[in-house]
């Protein structure tokens, strides 16, 4: 059952994807034999060793292999777009580039966001509840106290009072948030590698359809 919650007024959209056992068998043997250190698109550095999380190029959504889970993620995002109440009569909506990453015992994803679209999401083909996806507020705390996160200030944190949210890496799950909202992952502390597949999303208007605010549709779009 998909769950929309609010942090630091952001939402924040959970929900298990819909067959995926199934698609599982099919594409967490793919990624396992496509990520090498050979053949990696790219890696990120982390502070500890292993330093390298390989991952595959940003245009696995274009890959034929994947057709079926991009099928099932795509209702997943427009179900969570209808949940927030947008009139999708008027958006065209796009996968502008996605990618998988594979992390070994030690690995973790360090503190960043994504500027150039509107939301990203994460699906977990394989994943044990650890490494978590951790979601920040760079502005937390607006009223002016100091309250170190350690200290007992409060009787419980909660999304009223905590800059750091915390969704579970578990399998079939899937997350989409506001790509500006600043993120990370918590480390890998398994012996079996968690594999996530990762994506950014972008909204236009449709054809025909005027908006002085938004970005118009690609196909009214002038190459130079």
């Amino acid at each position: 059952m998909a769950n929309i919650s609010k942090w630091f007024g952001y939402p924040i959209y959970i929900t298990k994807l819909e067959n995926f056992e199934e698609i599982n068998k099919t594409i967490v043997p793919i990624i396992l034999n496509d990520i090498t250190p050979t053949n990696s698109q790219y890696s990120r550095t982390t502070d500890i060793k292993p330093k390298k999380l390989q991952s595959i190029d940003d245009n696995l959504h274009k890959d034929k292999r994947f057709e079926e889970l991009y099928i099932e993620l795509s209702k997943v995002i427009q179900g969570c777009l209808s949940a927030q109440k947008y009139n999708l009569d008027l958006f065209e909506v796009y996968i502008t580039k996605s990618w998988a990453t594979l992390s070994v015992k030690e690995q973790f994803i360090s503190y960043h966001r994504h500027m150039s679209s509107h939301f990203s999401f994460v699906y977990y083909p394989q994943a044990h509840e650890q490494g978590n996806l951790f979601l920040l507020d760079d502005d937390a705390h607006k009223v002016g106290l100091t309250i170190p996160k350690r200290d007992p200030y409060f009787t419980e944190w909660d999304n009223s009072n905590y800059g750091k949210a915390e969704y579970p890496a578990e399998t079939g799950n899937v997350i989409i948030f506001p790509s500006m909202v600043f993120h990370e992952t918590g480390k890998n502390t398994k012996d079996t590698s968690r594999i996530s597949i990762s994506g950014d999303i972008m909204l236009t208007m449709k054809a025909g359809v005027k908006s002085e605010h938004n970005i118009p549709s690609p196909s009214t779009w002038l190459m130079l």
